[in-house]
């Protein structure tokens, strides 16, 4: 209890003291794919480990998101989770079954020897002398203080390093606005054979079209984006007899605020909405889905990207398109630009680019998205500059180096997932489920190492760390353009 005491219009909130939890060698914050990550590699290392979420489960979009879609390099722990999701029948072609999932993440957390404290917020960083000594907690039980050695922020929003007051970037530069958010939902009923096998999916695979003769036919009420952005099929449920469950993102809510609890709680609100209008305009006008009905909605909203902290590097938007390569690297990710338009319906797989002196509109992967740069989809370049036939597409995955994941101001804090240190469009590059959970599991591991060795969080000799990284099976580049100074064989080898 306190009691109300108000001074210029606020309430004073006055000095307490704090119950605390407990004192870890490492407290990860975020139970994501990050988080995740983070905590399996830095408790497998030995390290006394706590990892902190606010949702009943582990996830986040993957799970209670119903983002079951897998997507990138499936390495190390990433490649280890995918399997024992094989093993319940919970993964095929890179869709994903969510509860299966959940229960997939439960059991390896435990079996690493982490602690787990659920439905608990971070509320603000314990800092001393420019380092990270804990966080606070927000629960059922009250307010709480933890107490670590290292602390990895894996919230998706930067909170920890925000709390702490390092420096975040946040929004597009040109206006500050965020990407388009989205909530996800199931479908149940569907003939997946019939739609596979339809002109639709033919002729007009992303609905362009479709959306574009119902919006002016009055059976969608407004363009909720202009195509479908992707469609998963849930492993594990009854096939090829009309019973099929699809996983789909199609909802879209823009000029967004996700770091604001008010418009969060209007995009949630939209995004119900939009489920009922999209599932009764797809069981009317797409083949297949005939008997379709909606099942359910995901509980956490999509956010795709809201700050980024300001590390020791920034990803580079041109990194992205040229793959720069780096000797930090500590994972890939195959992915494309891929921004929700912040403005109105369509993606933008393209990105503005100053190429000697020239503004070039540039894409890794040539003329696609649903939203076109001025002048149209010819104007498109590579990361070079070069456009029409001299367009060469990308090849090579980009890297993510150590560097992004260092905050610049502040020891015993890394950062993983969303939040990595990175341009808004490199950002857009960088945030696909295994990326995030890969991101992760370098985080975790440099914590180790940096305890170890009592070193700063910073000072991990990338070396050290990229052969752990190796040893655990992690995919830094050594497929495709090797890893300075190490003999990569060698290593994995043993």
């Amino acid at each position: 209890m306190i009691s109300l005491s108000m001074q210029n219009g606020q309430i004073i909130d006055p000095q307490r003291s704090l119950p605390c939890f407990g004192e870890f060698d490492v407290l990860v914050c975020g139970g994501g794919m990050a988080g995740f990550g983070a905590a399996v590699a830095v408790a497998r290392e030995g390290c006394k480990t706590m990892l902190v979420e606010r949702e009943s489960c582990l996830g986040g979009l993957a799970t209670v998101g119903l983002v079951n879609i897998p997507l990138d390099f499936a390495a190390g722990i990433s490649k280890e989770m995918l399997a024992r999701l094989d093993e319940v029948n919970g993964h095929w072609h890179r869709n994903s079954d969510p509860e299966k999932h959940k229960l997939i993440l439960d059991r390896m957390v435990v079996e690493a020897g982490v602690t787990l404290l659920l439905v608990s917020h971070a509320v603000d960083a314990i800092v001393e002398n420019g380092a990270v000594r804990g966080v606070v907690i927000e629960n059922k039980s009250g307010r709480q203080a933890i107490l670590a050695k290292r602390v990895i922020d894996c919230t998706g929003d930067a909170d920890i390093a925000f709390f702490a007051g390092c420096e975040c970037l946040s929004g597009r530069p040109s206006d500050g606005k965020h990407q388009a958010c989205s909530l996800e939902f199931r479908l149940g009923g569907v003939d997946w054979d019939a739609y596979q096998n339809s002109d639709l999916k033919k002729n007009d695979p992303t609905w362009i079209k479709l959306i574009e003769k119902a919006v002016a036919e009055g059976d969608l009420p407004y363009p909720i984006d202009n195509h479908l952005n992707w469609v998963t099929h849930v492993p594990g449920r009854p096939q090829h007899c009309g019973k099929d469950e699809i996983s789909m993102c199609f909802a879209h809510s823009r000029n967004c605020q996700p770091l604001s609890a008010k418009d969060l709680t209007r995009m949630y609100l939209e995004g119900r909405t939009q489920a009922d209008i999209l599932s009764k305009f797809i069981k009317k006008c797409v083949p297949g889905y005939e008997n379709s009905y909606l099942i359910d909605t995901g509980t956490l909203l999509g956010v795709r990207e809201s700050r980024r902290v300001l590390g020791e590097y920034v990803l580079k938007t041109i990194d992205f398109a040229r793959a720069q390569t780096f000797e930090d690297t500590v994972c890939l990710t195959g992915h494309h630009y891929d921004l929700h338009n912040p403005d109105g319906p369509g993606n933008i797989k393209w990105a503005e680019i100053q190429i000697d002196g020239k503004t070039c509109y540039v894409s890794t992967h040539g003329k696609t998205g649903s939203w076109a740069p001025p002048g149209g989809f010819d104007v498109i370049t590579d990361g070079f500059g070069r456009g029409g036939d001299a367009f060469q597409r990308k090849t090579l995955p980009s890297s993510i180096p150590y560097r992004s994941l260092v905050p610049q101001s502040m020891d015993n804090l890394l950062v993983a997932g969303r939040c990595l240190s990175s341009e808004f469009m490199a950002q857009a590059g960088c945030r696909l489920v295994l990326t995030c959970l890969n991101m992760g599991q370098a985080a975790g591991t440099a914590a180790a190492l940096s305890l170890k060795q009592q070193i700063a969080p910073r000072k991990v000799d990338r070396k050290d760390l990229q052969i752990k990284l190796l040893q655990a099976g992690c995919e830094l580049g050594q497929s495709y353009f090797g890893i300075p100074g190490i003999d990569v064989e060698k290593v994995v080898k043993g």
